[in-house]
């Protein structure tokens, strides 16, 4: 049975919906941006200081790759890709499609924060590796006219609905995932929609539809509707896998929720809203149109290949349960925080007391992510680095900002830059004694190392730096900043860093 449902609950994907899938998503990955495919001009402006390599590639011993690395990977991934469009040499060429993009954006994912926008294409180009279609394709023409041979017969077990199978698993989890981790981290705000209409307020000045965006805001009745139906259609997602008849409601229910982001907050998520193309049952849509008899031929169930695709897609499902379970961030795989804080505004956050310090970076350096609250907007900084001016009666500035306002080029994106400062702060309180979080001299901590590595970066990059004696690590507390790390701007002389 559970064999059954893998080959058989979704139709196999067509030669011509694999090409246009196929050639749709490479243009948007070209167009969009960040995009894996431009990581070599992403990596190119991220300082290593604060890039953080993800698991997979740090088991394969890479910390950092160089850009023209990068440009040459993603030319040669686009060409695989177009020879995948047009159904060459399969299912060879739509794995390479699919190994070159996941390297992309495994190194994309160490300079973008927790930015999830394109996870949905490497779940796509991951589950298109189990499909093979012969019609349209330029294998069957290069076969019916010349002794090219064929890698799959025509009734290999990768022309069954395996593919869109698995693809729905993992979409629709990433949906769930949403909704569990407003409810995790948020519910109170989200339940009132307060939190909804906080992170509107603060997208308002990058929203594409700006009345719309004023006319929810404006209505706590329509925060609260918005944030409830946000959350119904989120949790709601799961029953896309067990319901035939609720599928495609809620994949139209996705389709308006990601444009109602798009028209009122700053993320776009074109690539997954092409991805759900794979999720459709085109049989039965056609046959609505055409009068026809719907449905597609069963795929014998037996057999090793059989077997295998069953064992790999409930490995897939049993690692996507264990990854909401324990919030790990680890990729490819995300539990989807984004926008999950509960913040009513940000004069209304709740900040931790000094004495509770220790025991949340405890628990935040063992995966409790909500132990310590993790930044989505600049108002929810929690912790941040600061310049002190040379000058005792002027204010210090945070030193994003303060790069931003002289035309600086920063080091890295602010949602990386935000990550990388909170996980700093977090392995700092962490290791220091329960009472002493603060700044010492005696002992150099995580944070005091962190910086050392900054302060190059500042003084080549910040004009007039000598305006500013030092840079401090900040954790603010309910009784005011906590500096829990110090470096001098002298100190250090300014020099390329390495790379």
């Amino acid at each position: 049975m559970i064999t059954h449902w893998w080959l058989n609950e979704m139709p196999p994907i067509p030669g011509i919906l694999r090409a246009v899938f196929y050639a749709g998503l490479l243009v948007i990955c070209l167009v969009d941006q960040p995009s894996p495919l431009h990581s070599a001009k992403i990596i190119a402006k991220t300082e290593p200081a604060f890039y953080t390599p993800v698991g997979v590639l740090r088991l394969l011993r890479i910390r950092w790759v160089r850009p023209w690395v990068l440009a040459l990977v993603a030319k040669l991934t686009v060409a695989v890709w177009i020879a995948a469009a047009v159904g060459f040499l399969q299912p060879v060429t739509g794995v390479l499609t699919f190994v070159g993009f996941a390297f992309l954006h495994a190194v994309n994912a160490g300079a973008l924060g927790s930015n999830h926008s394109t996870h949905s294409a490497v779940y796509a180009l991951l589950s298109m590796s189990f499909s093979v279609s012969y019609d349209f394709s330029l294998d069957r023409l290069l076969a019916q006219h010349t002794a090219w041979p064929r890698l799959l017969s025509e009734d290999s077990v990768l022309t069954s609905g395996f593919a869109p199978a698995l693809l729905l698993i993992l979409l629709a989890y990433t949906m769930f995932a949403g909704g569990a981790a407003k409810v995790r981290y948020g519910w109170s705000g989200w339940r009132d929609g307060s939190a909804l209409r906080f992170y509107l307020s603060e997208s308002a000045p990058v929203a594409r539809w700006p009345w719309l965006s004023r006319l929810v805001t404006g209505s706590p009745a329509l925060c609260r509707l918005a944030a409830w139906g946000t959350l119904v259609i989120e949790l709601g997602s799961v029953a896309a896998v067990f319901s035939h008849q609720a599928r495609l409601p809620l994949i139209l229910c996705w389709v308006g929720l990601h444009l109602g982001i798009l028209c009122m907050m700053m993320p776009a998520y074109w690539v997954q809203m092409w991805c759900y193309l794979l999720l459709l049952d085109w049989p039965r849509l056609v046959s609505l149109v055409t009068g026809g008899e719907p449905g597609h031929p069963a795929v014998p169930e037996g057999g090793a290949g059989a077997m295998t695709l069953a064992v790999l897609g409930c490995l897939t499902a049993a690692a996507l349960v264990y990854i909401l379970v324990t919030e790990s961030e680890q990729w490819p795989f995300t539990s989807v925080p984004m926008y999950s804080n509960g913040t009513r505004s940000a004069d209304r956050i709740v900040l931790p007391g000094r004495a509770e310090l220790h025991s949340r970076a405890v628990r935040a350096a063992r995966g409790r992510h909500g132990a310590w609250q993790r930044p989505w907007v600049d108002q929810e900084y929690m912790e941040d680095i600061w310049a002190l001016p040379a000058d005792d009666g002027a204010r210090p500035q945070r030193l994003f900002h303060l790069l931003h306002e002289r035309g600086a080029t920063p080091p890295v994106r602010w949602s990386q830059y935000a990550k990388v400062v909170r996980e700093v702060a977090v392995e700092d309180v962490a290791a220091k004694p329960a009472d002493r979080p603060e700044h010492t001299s005696a002992q150099e901590y995580p944070a005091a190392r962190f910086l050392r590595e900054v302060v190059p970066l500042v003084r080549n990059a910040l004009p007039g730096w000598e305006q500013y004696r030092a840079l401090e690590l900040i954790c603010r507390t309910e009784c005011g900043g906590v500096v829990i790390a110090r470096a001098e701007l002298a100190d250090v002389p300014a020099e390329e860093p390495a790379r």
